[in-house]
């Protein structure tokens, strides 16, 4: 066996990789290139394929499904900032701060994950509706006249996301957090830098590969996200997973379906690459400004 690691590990590294190719191949690529490809197809109940069309990106132009992507921007965008400095503090708490009992909160940190989504917003529903816990514990201290509906707008919304996603941002920077080798900290202690100036120049730069990942694993499935806006957003804000759902089972417009579903890839993929760029001139900018005070 240590025979055959060396091998794979030294002269055919990609091997290993193999696997993971094919299974990305066959569950990510291809059928996103299906999805593509049907986005493109003039399809009739009565005379079945017509032949080619743009018309199915045409509808994307129009201005309520333009301020459709705007909503879903918007909230995807609120719940990952949002997430990022609720899941700082805490990451930062169980990488420097708990030591007996790390396991046993990461534990629970991942264990609303063991549960079906549905399930997890059914229970903020019943927490958040006029007759709900919240609701009645405000009534009978006397801080409301009258019981609160907080359901179906866009804060029961955005809570539900939080509450869903924050995993997915504490954990990657968790992750570098716990990585930091702590003789920098010692050998900034030593230079004479106070605890402040040791995290603001030290930590933070540090941890800001983990922002980035939690930042993206946060964004993209919020922003196609469908049940936790379908059940705590009701049908006053529509949003981009919803209406892509409604065309598929709703208006059985499947190629319309299928175009908007590509174009929700479209903007992630331009998006992705907009953060890339940001990141690169971010690391560009804090390397010459550390050059620059090693030189004075």
């Amino acid at each position: 066996m240590g025979f055959l690691k060396r091998i794979l590990q030294e002269e055919y590294p990609y091997l290993l990789a193999f696997p993971a190719i094919i299974w990305q191949i066959f569950f990510l690529y291809i059928p996103l290139l299906v999805i593509f490809i049907f986005s493109f197809r003039d399809y009739s109940e009565s005379y079945g394929f017509i032949g080619w069309t743009f018309s199915h990106y045409e509808r994307i132009l129009k201005p309520i499904y333009l301020h459709v992507v705007f909503n879903s921007f918007y909230l995807a965008f609120a719940t990952a900032v949002i997430c990022m400095f609720i899941a700082y503090p805490v990451a930062y708490f169980l990488a420097f701060r708990v030591r007996r009992l790390k396991m046993f909160f990461l534990f629970l940190l991942v264990l609303p994950s063991w549960t079906n989504i549905i399930v997890e917003v059914y229970a903020w529903f019943f927490l958040l509706e006029k007759r709900g816990l919240i609701s009645r514990v405000l009534y009978s201290l006397n801080i409301i006249s009258q019981p609160l509906h907080m359901v179906n707008n866009t804060f029961s919304v955005l809570l539900g996301m939080i509450y869903c996603f924050l995993p997915f941002m504490i954990l990657p920077i968790y992750i570098i957090l716990e990585k930091t080798d702590r003789k920098l900290f010692e050998a900034s202690a030593d230079l004479g830098a106070s605890k402040f100036v040791t995290f603001r120049r030290v930590i933070f730069p540090l941890s800001l590969p983990g922002m980035y990942t939690g930042f993206l694993l946060v964004f993209v499935p919020a922003f196609g996200e469908f049940a936790v806006p379908a059940l705590l957003g009701g049908a006053k804000k529509a949003f981009w997973g919803t209406v892509i759902v409604d065309k598929f089972l709703l208006l059985r417009e499947w190629e319309t379906g299928f175009a908007f579903a590509s174009a929700g890839i479209l903007f992630l993929l331009l998006f992705f690459l907009f953060v890339y760029v940001f990141v690169l001139i971010s690391k560009k900018i804090f390397k010459n400004r550390f050059s620059m005070r090693i030189e004075e």
